[in-house]
Parts: structure tokens; C-alpha cells; sequence
């Protein structure tokens, strides 16, 4: 008799790695809304809301509004290419400004994204001492099972903008749930823009937040 041993899944269909999603539920509390899921990833990030990728396009997915139930607490993980996921943080950051989520946890599997997003640099970001390994649901032994990364990755935390002792006692909160995974980064910088001005002088384009 042959055992038939289960499929390792392409990259796209990864879950985050255990770690990560423990993290962000001790900083948001509990997760709302996940924009790009399946069922079984979130088996594991146990989402009250989600979108299904398997059946929504990306396409889909960024031009429509997000309606984030509860509190507007999100996690955004995407463990595909540099440029979806760019385009997927992108769409968290409209939908941030837009006050349709009051804080986010994102996951980075691929580390890329960083340098598409310049962004990024104006929130936390913890970069892990060692790659973080995403995992996969098996449903024969009914368990997530981790897989080497070819990739570092990251996370980043967009905190409440306000009130101001809120925003405070969130960094703190990700400063905590994340410290041990690996640096925390926080530019005193952020908030201003002189990194636009050099991003049109090097790539001869201002940079498109809607892709």
C-alpha cells in the first residue's frame, strides 16, 4: 500500500508563520478583518471577517472599500511577490488614512516589499534575528506545519493615530509582543515626506500609492 504523502504548497497558499499571528493578537486584542485569506489559513489567524483570495481577485480586493467589522482591528499577510504584496500594503495604508482601520499588524514574507514601500519606515517594523518560517495547513494530519523560507521577512505595525497616549501605549504594546522575534525599528523621522522628493529624483516618477 502507498501512503500518499501530502503536497507542499506553493508559496502563494502559505500561512503566517505561528509566531506572527500570536504577536499581532496580543497587540490588537483579537483580529476583525483579514483582507487576503483562505479558510485555512484562517484556521490560524482566526479572522471574525475575511476575504476568501480563492474567490475574490486582488484586483477586486483593492478597489473596493473594506468594511472591517468591530473595532477595525486588521492583519494583512501576504506570502507571495514583492509586487502584490506592494500593492496590498499600499491598499492597507488608503484604507488606514481613510479611517476605515483603526490599527493593522502586517506581515512582510517578502522582504523586497520593504525597499517597493518606502512608507513602511514611517511605523514600527521589526526585523526578525532569524527567517521566520510561514506554514501550510495540512488537512490529512490536521496540523500547521512550518517550511524553510527562501526569504526574510517583516513585520509592521500601523498604531491607532489618536488620541496621542493611546498611540504611545500601542508602540509599546507592539514593542513587546514583538521584541524577542527581533529589532524594532521606529524612524524619528517619520511622518515627513523628504523621502518622496528623492524617490522622484532616483526613479524619475513620484511614488504611486494606488499600486
Amino acid at each position: 500500500m502507498i501512503t500518499r504523502l501530502p503536497e507542499r504548497p506553493n508559496k502563494c497558499d502559505l500561512a503566517p508563520p505561528k509566531d506572527v499571528v500570536l504577536g499581532a493578537k496580543s497587540v490588537l486584542g483579537s483580529i476583525d478583518f483579514d483582507p487576503y485569506s483562505t479558510k485555512d489559513i484562517n484556521r490560524l489567524v482566526s479572522a471574525a471577517r475575511f476575504i476568501d483570495r480563492d474567490e475574490i481577485s486582488l484586483e477586486q480586493i483593492i478597489y473596493q472599500d473594506w468594511d472591517c467589522p468591530g473595532d477595525k482591528r486588521v492583519f494583512v499577510g501576504a506570502p507571495t511577490g514583492a509586487a502584490l504584496t506592494r500593492r496590498l500594503i499600499n491598499k492597507t495604508l488608503k484604507e488606514y488614512r481613510a479611517g476605515r482601520i483603526e490599527h493593522a499588524v502586517l506581515w512582510l514574507a517578502h522582504n523586497e516589499a520593504i525597499i517597493r514601500a518606502p512608507w513602511l519606515w514611517d511605523f514600527p517594523i521589526c526585523i526578525p534575528f532569524t527567517r521566520l518560517r510561514p506554514t501550510w495547513w495540512d488537512d490529512e494530519l490536521e496540523v500547521f506545519r512550518a517550511v524553510a523560507p527562501s526569504d526574510w521577512s517583516a513585520i509592521v505595525y500601523l498604531p491607532p493615530p489618536h488620541p496621542s497616549n493611546r498611540f504611545q501605549t500601542m508602540i509599546g504594546k507592539f514593542h513587546t509582543a514583538f521584541s524577542h522575534l527581533g529589532r524594532i525599528v521606529f524612524n524619528e523621522y517619520s511622518g515627513e515626506t523628504d523621502w518622496e522628493d528623492a524617490y522622484k529624483s532616483t526613479k524619475k516618477h513620484a511614488y504611486n500609492y494606488r499600486e
